[in-house]
C-alpha cells in the first residue's frame, strides 16, 4: 500500500533532507502548489509551501542548502480514520495550503494526499448533479472598482488570495454542471491566459469562453450562445459568490415553474441622520431610520426560451431583458436566500470589506 501512494504522488513528495534548488524546481514544476516533506521514506515531517520559500528569501534564511530549517514542521493534516467525520474542516483548509496529508494515527505514515481536484471531486459524490448548464458574465470593466480594474479584470480580482471567478467556478463543480460558459471581453487575453492555465490544473473541469467583439452589456453576449444551452441554465455575473445549495435553488425554480428565478437577499440600510419630513404643514422626523430590501444578487435560474426576445447582437443590461420577457408575459420570481450566504464583490466598500472573507 505504501509504495502504491509513493507512486502515485511521488510528485508531491519531498525527502526532509532534500537540497533547497530541488524543492524549488518541485514546486515550480506543480505551477506554486505545496510539497508534502517526509522523513524515512513515508513518515510526515512537514509541509513546505512557496509562501515558506519567500519568507526564507526575505529572512535571509534561504543561503542554507538544506530545506531543514525552511520548511513548516506543524502541518495541517488528517487522520485516516477521521476522514469522512473531519470533510468540512478538510475543505476549508484545502483552500488556504492546497494539500493535506491524510495518516495513520499511530505511526504518522502517509497514507493518502488531498488536494483540490480530489477534494472537488469528493464534494461531488456528495451533491446531486446539476442538469443545467451555467453562464458566468465577466465581460464587464468594473468601473465601480478601478483603479484595481485598470490593473486586473474584475474576475481576476482576490478574495481569501484566490480569484473571484475561480470561487465561482468551485461552487459550480461541486454539482457537476452539464457545461458551463464565460463571456469575456474588457482585458480578455488577461482572463483567457487565466482559464487555460486554470483548465491544466483541473483536467476534469471544462470551461468555454465566449468572447465579444465589443461590449454587450450584462445580458446581449446570450445571444450567441442561446443555441448551445438546454433547457434551464444558471446565469451568474462575476462579481458576486453565492455560497448556497444550488440544486435547492434549481429545484424550486422548477416546482414554482418560473421562467426566470432571480436569487435574492434581504439587505438593511440605516440612514445616519435624522429624516425630516412635511405634509400639510405637518412637521415630522424620525431618527437615523431603518429601511430594508430584497435586493438582487445578480445570480439567475433561466429557461431557455426567454432567450428568444434576443433577436440580434446588440448592448442589452438584463433590466432590460427583464423587461423584454415581461412584456412577453414570462413568470419572474425570486429564491431569497440569507445575507450571510451572498458575497458582493462589485462595489469598493464590499470588496474591500470581503477580501479576506472566507467563501
Amino acid at each position: 500500500m505504501e509504495q502504491m501512494i509513493k507512486r502515485k504522488y511521488l510528485k508531491y513528495l519531498i525527502d526532509c533532507n532534500a537540497n533547497t534548488i530541488d524543492a524549488l524546481k518541485k514546486i515550480n514544476t506543480l505551477g506554486g502548489a505545496s510539497l508534502i516533506v517526509t522523513k524515512n521514506k513515508n513518515i510526515l515531517a512537514g509541509i513546505l509551501s512557496s509562501r515558506d520559500l519567500r519568507k526564507a528569501i526575505l529572512a535571509n534564511t534561504i543561503t542554507n542548502k538544506k530545506i531543514k530549517k525552511i520548511y513548516n514542521s506543524n502541518p495541517k493534516f488528517i487522520y485516516s480514520d477521521e476522514l469522512k467525520k473531519k470533510i468540512k474542516e478538510i475543505i476549508f483548509n484545502i483552500n488556504k495550503i492546497n494539500i493535506i496529508p491524510v495518516v495513520e494515527k499511530k505511526t504518522k505514515k502517509i497514507t493518502d494526499i488531498l488536494t483540490n481536484d480530489k477534494i472537488n471531486l469528493l464534494k461531488k459524490k456528495k451533491k446531486n448533479r446539476l442538469k443545467a448548464s451555467v453562464v458566468i458574465m465577466a465581460g464587464g470593466r468594473g468601473e465601480r472598482l478601478m483603479p484595481y480594474t485598470s490593473v486586473l479584470p474584475k474576475p481576476l480580482l482576490p478574495i481569501n488570495e484566490k480569484p473571484t471567478i475561480q470561487h465561482i467556478i468551485d461552487k459550480f463543480y461541486q454539482y457537476t454542471p452539464e457545461n458551463l460558459f464565460v463571456t469575456i471581453n474588457y482585458k480578455s487575453e488577461i482572463l483567457e491566459s487565466y482559464l487555460k492555465e486554470f483548465r491544466k490544473k483541473n483536467t476534469s473541469i471544462s470551461i468555454i469562453t465566449i468572447k465579444e467583439k465589443k461590449p454587450l452589456g450584462t445580458a446581449g453576449s446570450l445571444f450567441f450562445i442561446k443555441k448551445q444551452l438546454k433547457d434551464n441554465f444558471f446565469l451568474t455575473n462575476c462579481d458576486t459568490i453565492i455560497n448556497s445549495d444550488y440544486n435547492e435553488i434549481y429545484s424550486h425554480h422548477i416546482k414554482k415553474k418560473n421562467d426566470i428565478t432571480i436569487v435574492t437577499a434581504i439587505k438593511k440600510f440605516e440612514v445616519p441622520y435624522g429624516v425630516c419630513t412635511v405634509s400639510n404643514n405637518n412637521f415630522s422626523m424620525k431618527e437615523k431610520p431603518k429601511f430594508s430590501y430584497n435586493a438582487s444578487t445578480g445570480f439567475y435560474v433561466i429557461k431557455k426560451d426567454c432567450l428568444k426576445v434576443l433577436k440580434k447582437e446588440e448592448h442589452l443590461n438584463f433590466n432590460d431583458f427583464l423587461l423584454n420577457c415581461q412584456k412577453q408575459n414570462k413568470k419572474i420570481g425570486i429564491f431569497e436566500i440569507n445575507e450571510n450566504r451572498w458575497t458582493d464583490v462589485g462595489q469598493m466598500e464590499e470588496y474591500k470589506k470581503n477580501i479576506n472573507k472566507q467563501v
